[in-house]
């Protein structure tokens, strides 16, 4: 027989939306207090599925529906347990954002988030070349999903790579003189490859910074013409 399935919710209440991933975070360790205690479930178990969660929520509310952290938004979401997994159910996400927003452009934003939430969770980031720069160093976009969120630029030394740019998603980060060696294999396979491991090589910056580092690049390609 298969085991009852607990359901449940978290709810922000109103908040500003720069508050938002406490407030959820908060309500989702009261409601699995006894748990924790009782050893049915660990701190670190709750905490990844408040990470996943805001992960998730950050692509729709920062990156698709551009809201300011002072915009007030107010989000429901319910899970379900199973054992020591807990399941969000992003299908029914709601969520309300006081902003000259139309209701139809956040049910898209939702719809399109879902239908890329392997992606957006996983970090799984497609490089694409946009062009050369005047000195001809390659520039590459990086998108996660089909959302843009940063560019590299590549300067060649040798047989290794000289990276430098900039993400907006999932935070903001300035990537600086990072190094990778290619051992004779294609550039873009080990970009692609190494990726995830550059970003966590780059610094915090605050997310304008990141948007004028990507902007200074985006200024400097000179298209491939055709």
């Amino acid at each position: 027989m298969e085991a009852q399935v607990e359901r449940g919710e978290v709810r922000s209440g109103l908040t500003i939306a720069g508050a938002y991933a406490y407030k959820l975070r908060k309500s989702l360790f009261a409601q699995f207090a006894n748990k924790v205690k009782a050893g049915e479930f660990s701190k670190e178990d709750v905490a990844r599925a408040s990470r996943e969660l805001n992960t998730f929520l950050y692509h729709i509310l920062v990156e698709r529906l551009k809201l300011d952290k002072l915009d007030v938004v107010r989000i429901n979401v319910g899970y379900e347990v199973h054992g020591r997994e807990l399941r969000w159910d992003y299908d029914n996400l709601r969520i309300e954002a006081y902003k000259k927003i139309p209701k139809e452009k956040i049910d898209e934003a939702i719809i399109e988030a879902v239908r890329h939430m392997k992606e957006i969770i996983e970090g799984r980031y497609i490089v694409e070349e946009v062009g050369k720069s005047i000195t001809g160093d390659s520039l590459y976009k990086i998108r996660l999903g089909d959302l843009n969120v940063g560019m590299l630029e590549a300067i060649r030394l040798n047989d290794e790579i000289l990276l430098k740019g900039a993400l907006t998603s999932p935070e903001p980060l300035i990537i600086e003189k990072v190094r990778i060696e290619l051992y004779g294999r294609e550039f873009l396979e080990v970009l692609s490859e190494k990726l995830n491991e550059i970003i966590s090589k780059g610094r915090k910056i605050s997310r304008e910074e990141a948007e004028e580092t990507i902007r200074a690049l985006l200024s400097i390609v000179k298209v491939h013409s055709h």
